[in-house]
């Protein structure tokens, strides 16, 4: 058991919550979110003094962490572009000229630990620490107006439609934020380039034949009233909120994989800290999808055949001047 720092702290003003119970948060769901974690490098964001103040995201691992979290050395060139690299915050810690050297946990008392650190939010890629090249997972963030609920659900069956055909089982997760997550468990045979513009190739299809309620629009502004597929979380760096992360908003809501039967009557922040037993009495969808891969090659080689038949373009997409 951690001997948590500062335990009066108030770290979600809104609602109350304390450091003490953040800890208590994480010690009791780690067995659970350490499949989703484990093995993966972790970026971190967090706020040492709790949401009334500005946090900061971590990658870097800091000196002091103990020796069982795994050190990982990640190339910056495995960034998707220079100016990314130019715009990284550091934030202290180990580090090279040319490398991040992200924490990897493999414990559960490892999550309680990092709590006490201030985190909280944990953020993973779509690949494992022993493959960084080739992604595992494929993830759709539906990113929706306020309050479009209905919009999001709908675009996320779309969503589910266009990868069941194509031969991906999908799970929807509520991302304790505004929208939903469509992932796949993919078996990692192919490289992050490819996976990634496959699906933009495949958003764009799929905006395409719903044009009035979707769009790959990256600037806020080009969206209107649409839901943005973002296909980005499966770029080379990026990362997606870990399911059964808390997410620094004012409720102190959490990330958690659903079913499908659950999507219509399930918000993207309906789970919060409080809900500990719920979350743990509930069944894991992504951790059972993860148990049966598909082989990705066949989906990119049809999405190919679909885009080209399909007569659109991409367009072209920098996502800093954008």
């Amino acid at each position: 058991m951690v001997e948590v720092s500062n335990p009066q702290r108030v770290v979600f003003p809104d609602v109350g919550k304390t450091k003490a119970e953040v800890v208590a948060y994480y010690e009791g769901i780690a067995a659970r979110a350490l499949p989703h974690l484990a093995g993966r490098p972790l970026s971190i964001r967090r706020y040492p003094k709790g949401l009334a103040e500005a946090g900061f995201f971590q990658k870097n691992v800091p000196a002091h962490y103990p020796a069982s979290i795994q050190r990982l050395s990640v190339p910056r060139s495995h960034a998707a572009t220079q100016k990314h690299r130019q715009k990284r915050q550091q934030t202290g810690g180990s580090q090279t000229a040319d490398a991040t050297i992200y924490p990897v946990v493999s414990q559960p008392d490892h999550l309680p630990y990092l709590a006490n650190q201030g985190a909280i939010e944990l953020h993973v890629p779509t690949s494992r620490a022993s493959d960084m090249a080739r992604p595992d997972r494929l993830v759709i963030d539906l990113d929706p107006p306020a309050g479009a609920h209905e919009l999001v659900r709908q675009a996320a069956q779309w969503i589910r439609v266009a990868l069941e055909e194509l031969g991906l089982p999908t799970v929807p997760m509520a991302t304790g934020s505004k929208g939903f997550h469509v992932v796949a468990a993919i078996e990692p045979d192919v490289s992050y380039d490819q996976l990634w513009d496959v699906t933009q190739k495949l958003a764009t299809l799929v905006a395409a034949a719903h044009p009035e309620h979707l769009t790959t629009a990256y600037r806020v502004a080009a969206r209107g009233e649409r839901v943005f597929l973002d296909w980005l979380r499966n770029a080379p760096n990026a990362t997606v909120v870990a399911p059964y992360s808390l997410r620094a908003r004012p409720r102190a809501s959490v990330a958690a994989p659903l079913s499908w039967e659950e999507l219509p009557t399930t918000a993207p922040d309906a789970f919060g800290i409080d809900d500990l037993p719920r979350l743990l009495e509930r069944p894991d969808t992504l951790a059972e999808l993860a148990q049966r891969p598909v082989a990705p090659l066949p989906f990119v080689q049809q999405v190919e055949r679909a885009f080209d038949a399909s007569g659109l373009v991409l367009e072209p997409f920098d996502r800093f001047r954008s």
